[in-house]
């Protein structure tokens, strides 16, 4: 049996003969069943959701919708990055990037280009930038999804300022904003 319980945490994980289930004191007991031969990576909670990593899928809850969600990884796709935050939780492949929103319960994906490469993860409660050598990919729960900005080829990261609910990445010749309230990013020069 593999446990994951984080204070602070609305919800309890856990892998029993061939299902995954999570309880919080709004929704009980839920259940969602491995398929045959189907592996247990990791897993891990916080605030409203949790998270099972298996070699199939990402298996999302959320104490908030009540329910089990799941999204299906392609073959062969490996998990690099995980980041489980209070309302939100990110998971980066050699593929694609993953958003499960805890408020409702979804996930949400962005594909990463052929060459593109996440160099690093800026993340706070309220939201996250990954930056890429292409492009800065935002995301926050209030947001409808991504949300992407380009970079022009000579354009070169100069600082990243992650405060009070608002990253801010300053480059070579403009300053962009994302934040929670924001309805994605705004650009100063």
């Amino acid at each position: 049996m593999v446990q994951a319980v984080e204070l602070g945490t609305e919800v309890t994980l856990w892998v029993e003969s061939g299902q995954a289930v999570a309880t919080s004191l709004l929704s009980g007991r839920r259940e969602i069943p491995l398929g045959a031969q189907e592996v247990v990576i990791s897993s891990g909670a916080n605030g409203l959701n949790g998270i099972v990593v298996t070699s199939r899928r990402l298996l999302g809850f959320s104490s908030r919708a009540l329910t089990w969600t799941k999204i299906d990884l392609g073959v062969n796709e490996k998990i690099l990055e995980r980041k489980i935050l209070p309302t939100f939780m990110l998971i980066r492949t050699d593929r694609e990037l993953y958003g499960f929103r805890g408020v409702n319960g979804l996930w949400l994906k962005e594909a990463l280009g052929v060459r593109e490469k996440v160099h690093r993860l800026y993340s706070n409660e309220y939201g996250a930038v990954f930056l890429t050598n292409e492009r800065l990919v935002g995301f926050t729960p209030l947001l409808g999804g991504f949300v992407s900005k380009p970079l022009d080829v000579h354009e070169q990261i100069v600082g990243v300022d992650n405060d009070d609910g608002v990253i801010l990445v300053s480059t070579n010749r403009r300053t962009l904003v994302l934040g929670s309230r924001l309805s994605g990013w705004e650009e100063f020069e």
